[in-house]
């Protein structure tokens, strides 16, 4: 196990526990970091939410979110509250765990496992925050169902991350500890095409990202120091990812471009960790494509019986998808990564005019029951182990 799984994870009880009355007591993190001055914090109304959506240039792409089934989260406890209304304010975490070096897929779910178990222990429902930015730069929905609503883009999940601002918030837990580093690059990326998205969808401002720390009433020094300081960064980040989109740039779409050798960002991150994650080596996921990640790349799609050119275009994407959402079951109704990746692999391995927005809907239920009926599959139209085999397979 790594180092940063078996450390004490300092959850957020200075967090408004939605799903018990009474406010916790004092956190570790707020004994162990002092409390925060209370000079300085934004002013907020007492119903803050956004009216209207800004006018943003650009539409940006739905980020990778890898969805709570995926990372075997378990039932909440009780009832999760939906607000059917926009939240106003996206508000930043730290989760102080050991800065960890491991990046992998595996860590990251793990991760997300290990704070839904503690914050469950502090007696929430579920886990406290919306979405989660682990080490290596994935991004996991936190408390379950808050995918599918800021995908819906018109409600949220009330979470337990900031007392008394949990019914005007979403929040986003940055993994690490920050009062003296800073998150990794891949966090860093990733937490601006999160926060863009989420801002995009909800109509937030830019200006209402704020850190933990500024939360009306909010007694911490989440989310860290050195992170804290950065915040006017990440607004100017997100405000040009508004203006310009996020993975713009030729290929198969803003969310999978094809990448090459010599190219560098984000989506060469993600085809890096998708492929340490399935067992190969591309080297460290620094979004750059050396010599390493195409040597790996290669022996990819010569494992999976595709052209091997060592550049990843739709054929292996769709690959790439379908091996990393193996073992998810998805169905009729649902919404998330999952569903986008197994649409992307129907599109890859059987030619199937599909959309891939995410949404299990009547036309992906078809596909399935098709590509099902001719793999000699029982034709339900629900995508198991078996059609996840038969996808891998069918390259």
């Amino acid at each position: 196990m790594t180092d940063h799984i078996t450390a004490p994870h300092l959850s957020h009880p200075s967090a408004e526990n939605a799903d018990s009355p009474g406010r916790p007591g004092l956190s570790r993190r707020r004994l162990l970091q002092g409390t925060a001055a209370m000079g300085g914090l934004l002013a907020f109304g007492t119903a803050v939410s956004a009216s209207t959506t800004p006018a943003f240039a650009a539409t940006v792409s739905r980020p990778d979110i890898i969805s709570a089934k995926s990372w075997g989260a378990t039932a909440p406890k009780g009832s999760l509250s939906r607000i059917d209304r926009r939240p106003g304010h996206l508000v930043i975490h730290h989760t102080t765990h050991e800065n960890a070096s491991d990046f992998s897929d595996e860590a990251a779910r793990e991760v997300a496992r290990l704070i839904q178990r503690n914050h469950k222990t502090n007696g929430w429902a579920d886990t406290g925050q919306q979405f989660t930015v682990a080490r290596g730069g994935q991004m996991l929905e936190g408390r379950q169902g808050s995918l599918a609503a800021v995908v819906d883009g018109t409600r949220f999940i009330e979470g337990a991350h900031a007392y008394g601002f949990n019914d005007q918030s979403v929040g986003i837990e940055v993994d690490g500890m920050y009062m003296s580093d800073l998150p990794t690059d891949a966090q860093w990326d990733s937490l601006v095409h999160l926060s863009a998205f989420i801002c995009e969808r909800y109509g937030i401002d830019v200006d209402n990202i704020i850190a933990h720390r500024d939360a009306p009433g909010a007694q911490t020094l989440c989310c860290g120091d050195a992170f804290y300081a950065k915040l006017p960064a990440l607004r100017k980040a997100v405000r040009t990812a508004l203006a310009h989109g996020v993975d713009a740039g030729p290929g198969t779409s803003r969310d999978y471009p094809t990448v090459r050798p010599g190219d560098q960002g984000d989506a060469v991150r993600r085809v890096q960790v998708t492929l340490t994650g399935i067992g190969h080596q591309p080297g460290a996921a620094d979004g750059v494509y050396g010599q390493a990640t195409e040597q790996a790349v290669r022996e990819y799609q010569s494992a999976i019986g595709t052209g091997v050119d060592g550049v990843v275009g739709p054929r292996t994407w769709g690959a790439l998808a379908t091996h990393r959402a193996a073992g998810a079951t998805v169905r009729s109704g649902d919404a998330g990564t999952e569903v986008e990746y197994l649409q992307r692999g129907l599109k890859a391995s059987d030619g199937a005019d599909l959309a891939t927005d995410g949404i299990f809907g009547e036309q992906t239920q078809a596909a399935v029951k098709g590509f099902q009926s001719s793999r000699s599959l029982t034709s339900d139209g629900i995508a198991g182990p078996n059609t996840w085999g038969a996808l891998k397979s069918a390259r």
